[in-house]
């Protein structure tokens, strides 16, 4: 019944497949993450690190593919931001790039200056507004490509390591993980019937 929520199932399909797929779809996951915002690129490193822990994959690999996918996308976005720039931007105020993201970076810039494009990578739901707003500001490629790669590495390093830790303990962690999850399912479904008895019985005595 609860095969769907199980973590294990997951980490033995992705590990089935050819190992140059599975560094393709890291660099890809974390090259879309910048331009695609809702991927999930973050998670795809995790699972990678745990199969480091495993033994699955290799340290080194996993982190030049997901630190190279990350500034690839860092890059194409600042490219597409120089291109169009930012009135475009601000006119179209598209739902991944709200007109007020983008002045809120404009705020973080003028105070902080390139400074936040070495932390671009631990601001979640603005890496992809600041090398847009880079771009259409025309900030120096020089100095932009040196700090958007120690960001990516800061980041990945450190997820990847606490991947690794998690995959070097995978069947103790796993077997808790389980547990756990059985736990919080069957507490959601004791809520659920609780609340239709609440509902019932406060319906019915409103139409007494």
């Amino acid at each position: 019944m609860f095969d769907y929520f199980n973590i294990e199932q997951w980490i033995h399909t992705i590990e089935g497949l050819d190992t140059s797929l599975i560094y393709m779809i890291l660099f890809l996951s974390g090259y879309l993450e910048n331009c695609i915002p809702p991927i999930p690129g973050d998670s795809v490193t995790v699972f990678a690190a745990i199969m480091v822990g495993t033994g699955r994959l290799n340290y080194f690999a996993v982190f030049f593919a997901a630190t190279a996918g990350n500034l690839a996308g860092f890059m194409t976005m600042y490219q597409v931001g120089r291109f169009l720039g930012k009135k475009f931007f601000l006119e179209k105020n598209y739902k991944f790039f709200p007109r007020e993201s983008i002045e809120k970076t404009e705020v973080w810039f003028n105070k902080y200056g390139y400074r936040i494009i070495l932390f671009n990578r631990f601001l979640s739901g603005f890496r992809s507004v600041i090398s847009v707003f880079a771009g259409m500001t025309h900030l120096r490629r020089r100095k932009i490509i040196p700090l958007a790669f120690l960001s990516a590495c800061m980041w990945d390093g450190f997820i990847i390591y606490g991947g690794f830790l998690v995959g070097d303990n995978f069947d103790e962690i796993l077997n808790r993980y389980n547990t756990v999850v059985l736990a919080v399912v069957l507490l959601a479904i004791i809520i659920f019937l609780l609340r239709k008895i609440i509902l019932y019985y406060k319906s019915k005595n409103e139409h007494s």
